[in-house]
Formats: C-alpha cells, sequence, structure tokens
C-alpha cells in the first residue's frame, strides 16, 4: 500500500479511515493509538455511556487528566469543515500545549447507540497536513451500524460479525494474530498466521490446525473455502443415550474448526467455534465467509447498511 492511500480501520463498534502509512502502536478494547514515521499521530478511545451523558462534566475531567501532564487544555469551537463531518454527533472540539507536544481533538456522543468518543490529533512541527487528514477522518467516523454487526478490520484481517460475540482478548505477534470473543452461542477464536509457506513446510493443513489453532483429537477433512484449499475438524460423532443426555444437560463441549491457506497473500487463516450444543453447517458457513482478508471482504465493512 502507497503512503498516499487510505485504509479502513474497524475495532470494537467503530470505524473510519486513516492514511495508509499510519500504524497502530497501541490496541486496546476501546482504545487505539496510531503512529507514522515521526511518532503518535492519532489516539481515539469510546465507550458506553451510562445514565445522563453531561458534555460539561466530560470536559472538565478531560482538562484535569491533562492538566496532570502540565498541559494547557481548552475548549475551542469547531471549523465548519469539522461540524459538518460531525453532524450527526453532539460534539465539542479541544486543543492542549505542552513543551513539545500540541493536540487537537474533539469529544463526540451518539444518542442512537450512546457512545461517547474522544479523537484526538497529535500536532507536531514534522507531521504534515495534520489538519487535512483530520477533517477526513472525522467525516469517515462511524460508532455504531444498524444492521446486528460488528465490523473488525485491523493490518491484512477483516471480519463482520454478529454483535452478540464479546471481545475478551486480543494478541497481534509477529507471524500470528488471535482474536478471541464469548457470547451466548459460545466460544469464537479468529487467527491468522505467516508466512505460510514456511508454516506448511513438511506439513499439512490438518496437522498445523491440530497443533496451532485448539484442532487436537478432531477428525478433519478437506473443502474450499472462498476458492483456498482447507480442513475443517469437527468432534468425533458422539453416540447413545450417555451423549444425548449430555446435550440435553448442556454438559457436552462441542468443537469446530475451519483453517485454510490464502496462498496469494502467503497467509492461513482460522476459525474456531466451541459451545454447548452442536454447531451445524450453517454458522461455520456463516462465520468463515465473514471472516477473511483486507482486499477480500474490506467492501463489506466499508459498506454502511443505514
Amino acid at each position: 500500500m502507497r503512503p498516499t492511500e487510505w485504509k479502513t480501520i474497524a475495532w470494537n463498534g467503530v470505524r473510519f479511515a486513516v492514511p495508509g502509512d499510519w500504524e497502530p502502536g497501541r490496541i486496546g478494547r476501546r482504545h487505539l493509538l496510531f503512529e507514522s514515521e515521526p511518532g503518535p499521530v492519532m489516539e481515539i478511545k469510546w465507550g458506553a455511556v451510562k445514565g445522563r451523558f453531561s458534555r460539561p462534566r466530560q470536559l472538565r475531567e478531560l482538562s484535569r487528566r491533562i492538566g496532570r501532564k502540565r498541559s494547557a487544555f481548552q475548549e475551542r469551537a469547531l471549523s465548519g469543515e469539522w461540524r459538518t463531518s460531525l453532524s450527526g454527533f453532539e460534539a465539542a472540539g479541544f486543543q492542549w500545549d505542552a513543551a513539545n507536544e500540541r493536540a487537537e481533538g474533539v469529544l463526540l456522543y451518539c444518542s442512537a447507540c450512546r457512545t461517547a468518543s474522544l479523537i484526538q490529533f497529535f500536532d507536531r512541527p514534522e507531521t504534515a497536513n495534520i489538519e487535512c487528514n483530520a477533517s477526513r477522518i472525522l467525516a469517515s467516523f462511524r460508532d455504531h451500524r444498524s444492521d446486528g454487526r460488528v465490523a473488525w478490520a485491523l493490518y491484512d484481517i477483516v471480519a463482520l460479525l454478529p454483535d452478540s460475540f464479546v471481545l475478551e482478548r486480543h494478541r497481534f505477534e509477529a507471524g500470528r494474530f488471535v482474536l478471541e470473543f464469548s457470547g451466548r452461542r459460545g466460544r469464537l477464536a479468529l487467527y491468522r498466521w505467516a508466512p505460510a509457506g514456511v508454516l506448511l513446510q513438511k506439513r499439512s493443513l490438518a496437522d498445523f490446525a491440530e497443533t496451532h489453532a485448539g484442532g487436537t483429537g478432531l477428525e478433519f477433512h478437506g473443502l474450499t473455502i472462498a476458492g483456498h484449499p482447507a480442513v475443517e475438524g469437527r468432534d468425533p460423532a458422539p453416540g447413545g443415550w450417555a451423549a444425548r443426555l449430555k446435550t440435553r444437560l448442556r454438559i457436552a463441549s462441542f468443537r469446530r474448526l475451519r483453517l485454510w491457506h490464502v496462498a496469494d497473500h502467503n497467509r492461513m487463516l482460522g476459525v474456531r467455534l466451541e459451545g454447548r450444543r452442536p454447531i451445524n453447517d450453517s454458522e461455520m458457513c456463516a462465520l468463515s465467509d465473514a471472516y477473511g482478508m483486507d482486499d477480500e471482504k474490506a467492501c463489506a465493512v466499508l459498506a454502511d447498511p443505514d
């Protein structure tokens, strides 16, 4: 991706576009910090509001937090361009100055989803086009969807999952990404490995799934997912009255796992679902169809269901 290109970021309910050379420097459940070559360029925090939202109270709290860093804080009027971009939100602008750093930002509240978001852009002498970039980012910002789904797009993976799955933990390590969710249906894990060509030397997809994706004890068979070679593993079929009793009492544990090789990206992707009742084919197809590489799935994330 050339630095002049932009990319979509979607994480735990929010989504927006950023320049292609901005990368996550810090990733929390509801916190993202982006960096470019000069250093930090943008930070966003968001969360659900319980009770009545008070913009003055939130700004006073923000002023106290920033003041502890010996920075001068003040509320500022939104520019006309920012005001137009944020017309769907209750919005307040602010800025702060420290010895070697300055930032401008907005505090947003969406009455439709009751989410408050803080977005700030760091302005340094070596940071170019920050005002132009900020306007475009704010124009692209969304904090909810209307179709009961949550978009996820970071680095080179994209997913569009039912909102019943709640993020529990995540790991972005060299060569290995893992997102783990919990929900009414059970526990879901999304995997991504690279470089696939090296990791699959002298071993099959099934072997890799068994040892690296929680597939121990599963029975595997081959299939195709989105045109890519894949394997699926499931627990050996139970039998007899004891298995039926365990299912009825919800003391059984069922697992299904899919793993596929995206050769043109030199990646492997995986989906694992565990629950207390049997997992049917349509559930696994829906989950694997909802997860992929950025160029395959980005349109679904970019699309606004409204």
